[in-house]
């Protein structure tokens, strides 16, 4: 049986163990989308700086979601340039601050 949680993946369903069966284990996966926080917004120039884990970094031109406290608040676009973890991006609609989370979606 699958279930599908808050963030739209669908996960197997844990069940209570059958008598005289194997119990099924829950299987874990990483999850493999795109994420970062933005450290550093410029309202005034509607820009900001993003950081990502190591070797998930966006593409030049990719769209990105930016969420504040768990709803969504505007789209960024990055635009480069990209320095290690980090990558710059435009906001294309709505705003950003400083701890906000960014993602495809």
């Amino acid at each position: 049986m699958f279930t599908q949680g808050r963030t739209g993946k669908v996960t197997a369903a844990t069940r209570a163990p059958a008598k005289g069966k194997e119990s099924v284990k829950p299987t874990v996966t990483p999850d493999e989308g795109l994420f970062g926080k933005v450290i550093l917004v410029n309202p005034v120039l509607r820009f900001v700086v993003m950081d990502f884990p190591v070797l998930k970094r966006p593409i030049v031109d990719q769209r990105l979601n930016v969420y504040h406290q768990g709803q969504k608040v505007g789209e960024v676009k990055v635009t480069g340039p990209m320095l290690e973890t980090t990558a710059a991006g435009d906001i294309a609609t709505g705003e950003a601050h400083v701890g906000d989370e960014v993602r495809e979606d």
